[in-house]
């Protein structure tokens, strides 16, 4: 897990690329507040979030066995998915980025930079854990982080904790994106840009673990820590940069985001096709998933901001795919599509619960979305 040694060297690369004025207490040690909060209680609880009693700090883990584990029987329709319950991760860190934003940024907006400053410092914290060192195992479809204890036997976590700091990464610098311009859109695509960060220095730390369990990785353990530093360095230097901005009113409106640029809370697991036991694959603004009893591809956009989304919808030896579209938690409409067509939707207005349900009319296969596009 990050040190303050590690906490400090990440935020002040953040600082330095984000070009913050007057943040040197920022560095030094409102960034290390999460893990001061039980000594000074005092001094730490104003800026502290907390959501039904649970420090924002470690997060419930997304439930990702919800996605493929739980099914029910509906006579009439067939096998649905049965969810159990909600994702808590969603929930609580949009619920704390939203908390940290607005106060940050409001704090600034009246000259209050050294109080902006005690917000961001929790927040570049959470964000820092997210994609540093063991705490990367959690979170976004993270798990705990004696999974791997448990597996080998040996105190993997353990070893993963002792992980020194390089000189080297010291002499880092980063470049800020500014990625959006309203608290509205900031929350989801910061959700998306951490789970994106965790999850590649989760690969960097497992490799690391390979290391410590068989003497052999794809990468020098120095390599690995270097991914994982600049993962969390360059997330922490962004959101700073795009709070300052916002407060500034310094921000462009973009006109269109892609599908990608956003994580669904829910997704497929398994199915037809090559995903019989894998989940849904990424690459650019394509999404392909397995054909299953029932799929589901969810988001949380945000209310009243896109005037229409647009997806090119076609399949791989199916024989024909329902496809409940989805939009402010409600069904809005249901197509089908078969293998040897490709339907171009438009959906008016996204906003909130938003995505897609799919279940084989016969058959499986995969289903591909395409250069999906939110404009606003």
């Amino acid at each position: 897990m990050p040190s303050s040694i590690h906490h400090r060297a990440m935020t002040r690369a953040a600082v330095a690329g984000a070009n913050a004025a007057n943040a040197q207490m920022l560095a030094e040690d409102y960034c290390l507040y999460p893990d001061n909060f039980h000594r000074n209680y005092d001094e730490i609880s104003p800026y502290m979030y907390l959501h039904n009693k649970v420090e924002f700090h470690y997060l419930p883990h997304t439930p990702v066995d919800e996605f493929y584990r739980y099914w029910d029987h509906i006579p009439g329709e067939g096998t649905r998915l049965l969810q159990v319950g909600d994702n808590k991760n969603l929930e609580y860190t949009e619920s704390g980025f939203r908390f940290y934003l607005e106060n940050s940024i409001a704090c600034l907006k009246k000259g209050k930079d050294d109080e902006a400053w005690k917000f961001m410092g929790c927040l570049l914290h959470f964000l820092e854990d997210s994609a540093f060192g063991v705490h990367a195992m959690e979170g976004v479809d993270g798990t705990d982080i004696y999974v791997l204890d448990r597996m080998s036997g040996k105190d993997v976590a353990k070893y993963l904790c002792s992980i020194p700091l390089s000189e080297a990464l010291n002499e880092e610098q980063f470049i800020p994106e500014i990625f959006a311009g309203t608290i509205e859109e900031a929350v989801p695509l910061l959700y998306c840009r951490c789970a994106r960060a965790a999850a590649s220095s989760r690969k960097a730390l497992f490799d690391m673990a390979l290391e410590f369990l068989t003497g052999k990785s794809a990468r020098s353990t120095a390599e690995n820590e270097k991914i994982m530093f600049r993962n969390a360095a360059q997330l922490a230097c962004d959101t700073l940069a795009t709070v300052i901005a916002i407060a500034k009113g310094e921000t462009l409106a973009q006109k269109e985001r892609q599908l990608a640029d956003f994580e669904p809370f829910f997704y497929p697991i398994g199915g037809g096709g090559s995903f019989q036991l894998r989940k849904y694959a990424l690459s650019g603004n394509t999404i392909t998933f397995g054909v299953n009893l029932e799929a589901k591809l969810l988001y949380h956009l945000p209310e009243k901001f896109y005037s229409k989304f647009t997806v090119k919808v076609s399949g791989n030896e199916i024989s024909g795919v329902i496809i409940e579209v989805v939009n402010h938690g409600e069904i809005e409409r249901t197509i089908t599509v078969r293998d040897d067509e490709e339907i171009t939707l438009e959906i008016p207005f996204p906003g909130g619960v938003f995505g897609f349900v799919t279940r084989p009319e016969s058959g499986r296969g995969e289903l591909i979305l395409s250069g999906g596009t939110f404009t606003s």
